[in-house]
């Protein structure tokens, strides 16, 4: 019982967390917390009361990752993204389709309990068939300004140039690059948790990055101004 109400505390935490980009680092890590409890309960199949409370707290943050994405989509709708899309779109659709197997995979075993195992597989297939997690690296590369085959600027630099440093557009940009780090973040603790590898490696590993992405978000909102 104490586990579950720290549970319902931390969600609520991170409830509050996802609204602003400037708390995104401090977010992390209480989101790892989350993930893993869910993945807890996922393998012994979901069977009683408090599991599903438990999931109902994690529905809760895929609910409102999902309406912060929705309301950046009519910001990002006015700004042309070519270049970004172009370099980074299947990275994009990767973690989205990871994303989704994860969540696929809770569903199925709070619907089928008996069958946790083969539900596991599943997202683990997918996970990996979608090269696992390339595709965070490779937008965590993109803002850090880290040359690649495809581009030698950062997608911060490219969202600044086509924002014309609006502020309200770039706090959309960003909330945007911020939500693609938290469902892939969330699926990779995922699939560690599945498979039984290294949390505090991931943990320790994404706990620096995410400081240093959002370092660089609060660098570039800071070249921004209120109106253009």
């Amino acid at each position: 019982m104490a586990e579950k109400q720290q549970i319902k505390v931390t969600a609520v935490k991170v409830l509050c967390y996802v609204e602003k980009v400037s708390s995104f680092a401090s977010s992390i890590d209480p989101l790892f917390g989350i993930v893993t409890s869910v993945i807890g309960v996922v393998k012994k199949g979901l069977v009683d009361e408090e599991d599903h409370e438990m999931h109902k707290d994690f529905q809760q943050i895929h609910e409102k990752l999902e309406s912060i994405s929705e309301k950046n989509k009519k910001v990002l709708q006015q700004i042309r993204m070519n270049e970004i899309n172009q370099n980074y779109g299947k990275h994009k659709e990767a973690i989205k389709h990871q994303y989704s197997a994860f969540n696929t995979m809770v569903e199925k075993v709070k619907l089928n309990p008996e069958n946790s195992d083969h539900h596991m597989q599943e997202f683990v297939k997918i996970y990996r068939g979608d090269q696992n997690d390339k595709n965070l690296d490779v937008f965590y590369r993109g803002v850090m300004g880290t040359p690649t085959a495809f581009s030698s600027m950062s997608i911060l630099q490219v969202y600044l140039d086509k924002c014309d440093r609006n502020k309200k557009k770039m706090e959309a940009c960003c909330s945007n690059l911020a939500h693609l780090f938290y469902i892939g973040l969330m699926t990779l603790m995922a699939y560690v948790a599945v498979t039984e590898g290294d949390e505090d490696k991931v943990r320790a590993k994404w706990g620096q990055r995410v400081i240093e992405i959002q370092t660089k978000m609060q660098e570039a909102l800071d070249q921004c101004t209120e109106e253009n």
